[in-house]
């Protein structure tokens, strides 16, 4: 009967230890991990490249094969024919793409998800547009997209994106011959990246073209910044500017519209009590709107609702179309620029912003400029990246350009969020003795 005794009396100094050393435990450690950005490859016969702010971003292609990353010879890295997942710990990539005299588009790269919401488009006869699909991870993903036109709501399309590919679906392949579109892109298995292109032309007109950057899912208020105004080139000349708009619910929005510039704040005549109709896509010309360089648009309304602008017009000597995307407000931004001049356009209620701009070489430099609800910071060809201090006011950014090749817009989203995973305590204080044998 001494054997059971000695176990007890064994268990019994364990748990007495432990509670010794419990007060001394070790500090447990963490780890730091951010999601991945992955990139969409070139269509038919686009020309652009990924630009980092540094060529220490490290990428691979995803071709089918397990990967891993490398750092690449330059900051600049071509669009190929496969799409590319980039490294998390770097500024957000930009891409700039464009076709030989016929349009400019801007994109930045993006995390994966489960879900988007794209109000943008078209896929009637004029539509070249395309969606690309793409899974960065080995698991095959499964997902529906759901689709919506003037004429409501359309079929929804189940697709299969396999593990490490892309797959690339022309808008016509959708719902053909509707005019204004609306798609929310819901995943049943596995996290994709989605990117919509729209590009038009009709007989052997150019109108355009430019990526529709995901919007923010449906709420009663959000901010579209950076809008292209007539003032934003000497030979720019707007011909349609359109507020598209959809409610996904089963009621229909009263919704207010607010103009917002570097110049003031005011609400629109004809823009201050509109009833959008639930579950149709809806148009609102903005041809009353000041002429402005780049300005914004705030959305109030009484039901959640989704919405971006179209610009259309002539910029140089060419056709254009570019979309400004709703983006939600953020802080701490890192972002990489293309070695081209823009426009930083910064809504924020702060009354002034700063923000350190890395330059040629590594060369840093702090900006400082004062905001009237709206700013706007002319980027300078040698600025390769911006960042925001995470202390700063929250705020909603965009990116214009405008060149020979055409005008581009896109919204610039939040910064990926940072996780912490705990890893394992080892603890050499814990002692744990052996019973004495009998």
């Amino acid at each position: 009967m001494r054997k059971p005794a000695l176990i007890l009396a064994a268990f019994t100094a364990v748990v007495v230890l432990a509670s010794v050393v419990e007060g001394e435990q070790a500090p447990r450690g963490y780890v730091e991990s951010v999601s991945t950005f992955v990139c969409p490859a070139q269509y038919r016969d686009m020309n652009g490249a990924i630009h980092f702010s540094d060529s220490t971003a490290k990428s691979a292609i995803i071709d089918g094969k397990n990967r891993s990353m490398k750092k690449g010879a330059s900051r600049v890295v071509a669009l190929g024919k496969k799409a590319r997942v980039v490294a998390g710990n770097t500024a957000t990539p930009i891409i700039v793409a464009s076709k030989s005299a016929t349009w400019l588009g801007l994109s930045q790269c993006s995390p994966s998800a489960g879900e988007f919401w794209f109000v943008g488009g078209t896929s009637d006869v004029t539509s070249l547009g395309y969606f690309q699909f793409i899974n960065e991870n080995l698991g095959k993903a499964i997902i529906d997209v759901e689709l919506w036109s003037e004429d409501g709501s359309e079929s929804t399309r189940t697709l299969t994106i396999p593990g490490r590919s892309m797959k690339s679906f022309p808008l016509t392949t959708f719902m053909p011959g509707k005019k204004v579109t609306a798609f929310h892109i819901v995943s049943r298995s596995g996290l994709i990246r989605a990117a919509l292109f729209d590009e038009r032309r009709k007989g052997l007109t150019n109108y355009g073209g430019d990526f529709v950057a995901p919007a923010v899912t449906p709420a009663q208020k959000f901010v579209i910044p950076g809008i292209p105004g007539a003032k934003i080139g000497k030979k720019s000349k707007v011909t349609s500017q359109k507020l598209r708009l959809f409610v996904p619910g089963e009621s229909d929005a009263i919704i207010q519209v607010t103009y917002i510039s570097p110049s003031g704040i005011f609400a629109p005549i004809g823009l201050d009590s509109l009833r959008i109709p639930a579950q149709k896509v809806v148009e609102v010309d903005l041809k009353s709107l000041p002429k402005s360089q780049l300005f914004s648009i705030g959305v109030s309304a009484s039901e959640p609702v989704v919405g971006a602008i179209l610009t259309r017009g002539r910029f140089g000597n060419r056709s254009e179309i570019a979309w400004s995307t709703s983006t939600n407000v953020s802080t701490g931004e890192q972002i990489a620029l293309p070695e081209k001049s823009g426009w930083l356009s910064i809504v924020t209620d702060a009354p002034k912003v700063s923000f350190t701009v890395l330059g040629v070489r590594g060369k840093k430099s702090t900006v400082t400029i004062k905001v009237d609800s709206m700013a706007i910071w002319k980027v300078p060809e040698s600025a390769r990246a911006i960042q925001f201090s995470t202390r700063a006011a929250k705020m909603s950014l965009a990116f214009a350009m405008l060149n020979s090749s055409g005008l581009a817009t896109t919204s610039l989203a939040p910064a990926l969020a940072k996780e912490l995973t705990a890893l394992p305590v080892v603890d050499s204080g814990l002692f744990v003795p052996t019973a004495p044998s009998s």
